[in-house]
């Protein structure tokens, strides 16, 4: 279904995608038949008016106007979808005598008053929003669509919050603290931690204590009493390792 859209504001509308997109979504979500015209009206005046217009619908002409000047287009667009329901409670023969419609209708009349409480309901607009993020990259659905795990993804959000706040990336999938990530510079499978706490026991007790403590500890593990706190995976390797020198 066309939706005919006139701008009436004197400046280009970047949002009629979007316009077009949220009459096709009310159309399906409400059922009417025949697309209404909207007009996106510019009046400097009402918008100098805190209380001023925001829209309305002509069920006569079919015809829905909105005030546009000075106004986000997100906020167009919600005045958008109230009046579309209007609309559709005009094909529904809502208007139908529908009775007094002067100033303050809503509180003296109940039967217009439940037609804008109707269209008042923000679930039309609010779920076609979500329609469009749900297609789209944002915080929503980013890891649901890149199949991210939940690390990747606030790693993700600091980076962006670190580049908008200061100006400057960061890699934050470069800390990391598992064990794999640490230097291995021999390719051993040996981190280099666990090598130089050896070297520096070596150093510090000297050639006579290291001498003593291997005739003392004969039969021993053969490992440093720093090595022997770390992980028996890792003294098996270094012990391995002793055993080929």
């Amino acid at each position: 279904m066309k939706f005919k859209i006139n701008n009436n504001t004197g400046s280009p509308v970047k949002y009629e995608k979007e316009v077009h997109s949220l009459c096709d979504f009310a159309k399906e979500r409400l059922g009417f038949q025949k697309p209404p015209s909207i007009f996106l009206n510019h009046d400097e005046r009402n918008a100098g008016n805190t209380l001023g217009k925001t829209g309305h619908y002509d069920p006569n002409t079919m015809e829905i106007h909105v005030f546009a000047t000075g106004r986000h287009p997100k906020d167009i667009l919600r005045s958008i979808a109230h009046e579309l329901v209007h609309h559709n409670q005009n094909e529904n023969g809502q208007f139908d005598d529908m009775g007094y419609s002067g100033k303050g209708y809503a509180q003296k009349n109940p039967h217009l008053r439940n037609m804008e409480r109707e269209a008042n309901d923000p679930m039309l607009f609010r779920d076609w929003e979500d329609s469009l993020k749900e297609k789209e990259n944002t915080i929503y659905n980013e890891r649901r669509n890149r199949k991210m795990s939940l690390k990747e993804w606030k790693n993700n959000e600091i980076g962006e919050l670190l580049t908008d706040k200061w100006g400057f990336k960061m890699d934050l999938g470069k800390l990391n603290e598992a064990k794999e990530g640490k230097p291995d510079a021999d390719g051993d499978g040996i981190p280099d931690y666990a090598e130089d706490e050896d070297e520096k026991e070596k150093s510090e007790e000297g050639e006579g204590d290291e001498e003593e403590e291997s005739e003392e500890g004969e039969g021993d593990s053969g490992l440093s009493a720093a090595q022997k706190k770390l992980p028996a995976g890792l003294q098996k390797a270094i012990k391995a390792k002793k055993g080929k020198k």
